[in-house]
């Protein structure tokens, strides 16, 4: 198991967690466990039950989907920073993807038990995880409709413009959520 500091550390450099007070990390940080997966190494299929999320520090994973003849189809890649899982662990629904671990990783899992509890012992840090969580997804579905648009506007009649489309990211939503909770916006 890491330790405490080295998990404060780590969880400092992921930039979702910026608006945290280094008080609140280490508060935060007693609710997560560590888990190492070696390369080419599956962390969870599409299907299985989930009920947790993980934080990625080190190593690299791929997004697999099946495809329709039971193939699998490469859909992303995610690195150090990314929080994946976190349909699973709001909904307790099976996994949407498979991750594999390209290489040596290490990440670190918050259960749903754990965030119950960080729910009732950590209300703000807890409130601003399920923002952030939020965010992640609305950005998500926004840029599905995108690509929708993208897709049914080739080949005949394109579409009208989207009546609004989100300016490109300078901060991360979890400073955007600290920001507000400090009231600076």
């Amino acid at each position: 198991m890491l330790p405490t500091r080295e998990i404060h550390s780590s969880l400092r450099r992921v930039s979702v967690f910026d608006g945290l007070t280094d008080p609140e990390i280490d508060a935060f940080s007693g609710f997560f466990r560590e888990r190492r997966i070696d390369a080419n190494c599956v962390l969870f299929r599409e299907g299985d039950r989930g009920d947790s999320l993980f934080v990625v520090l080190q190593g690299s994973f791929t997004v697999d989907l099946l495809g329709p003849n039971g193939e699998s189809l490469c859909i992303g890649h995610l690195g150090p920073g990314d929080v994946i899982g976190e349909l699973a662990c709001l909904d307790n629904t099976p996994r949407s993807a498979t991750l594999i671990a390209t290489s040596k990783a290490l990440a670190l899992e918050l259960t749903w038990t754990e965030f119950e509890r960080m729910s009732r012992d950590l209300p703000r840090v807890a409130s601003l995880l399920l923002g952030v969580i939020l965010q992640e997804l609305t950005d998500r579905l926004r840029a599905i409709d995108r690509r929708i648009e993208s897709e049914l506007g080739r080949g005949s009649t394109p579409l009208p413009a989207p009546l609004y489309v989100a300016p490109p990211v300078q901060i991360s939503m979890w400073q955007r959520l600290a920001a507000r909770f400090r009231g600076d916006e």
